[in-house]
């Protein structure tokens, strides 16, 4: 509780947000904690923070960092999506592009997401799909985002409409390239 109440109060702060991010992400290794974390209110502390600081890559890997984590529990992956969390991961990796480390990490957040069947519809209509496959492209070089690129992919394809969105928007190329 200590660290969302130090993020909530310092929300104008990059630098506690980032940290605070962090803070979560290596907490929300444990089980338990992930659900603490998703009962006081920590997942929209973190989505907040990185609303307020869509400028920094630091703040948006570690919130993406944060959310993959949280989002292995199966409460907070509905929690994350009621949040507005899908759209704060899209939204840091669409203005991060050049950044490995957001694009991974935004990849494994929308892989743990998408393993709810809601969620992947969501993601499918808010553009993630094509998030994804541009951040593969742009970092071809990185087994890390390609690895998280095609589990992400894999899980939204789960979905049908998802398939034909997937091999519409080059999905097909960018996995094979990625191997």
């Amino acid at each position: 509780e200590a660290v969302l109440a130090g993020m909530g109060k310092h929300g104008e702060s990059a630098a506690v947000q980032e940290h605070g991010c962090w803070a979560v992400c290596n907490l929300s290794f444990n089980i338990d904690n992930r659900v603490k974390i998703g009962a006081a209110g920590g997942i929209e502390v973190v989505i907040a923070g990185m609303g307020k600081h869509g400028g920094s890559a630091g703040v948006q890997e570690a919130g993406c960092r944060a959310l993959r984590n949280l989002a292995v529990n199966s409460d907070n992956k509905v929690k994350i999506a009621a949040a507005g969390g899908i759209e704060a991961v899209l939204a840091g990796m669409g203005k991060h592009g050049e950044s490995a480390a957001v694009q991974e990490h935004g990849c494994w957040a929308v892989c743990n997401l998408s393993f709810n069947i809601d969620n992947r519809v969501k993601i499918g209509a808010a553009g993630g799909i094509e998030v994804v496959i541009a951040g593969m492209g742009k970092h071809g070089g990185s087994a890390g985002v390609q690895e998280a690129g095609c589990r992400a992919l894999r899980n939204l394809a789960v979905n049908s409409d998802n398939k034909v969105k997937i091999a519409a928007a080059g999905g097909i190329e960018a996995v094979l390239a990625g191997m």
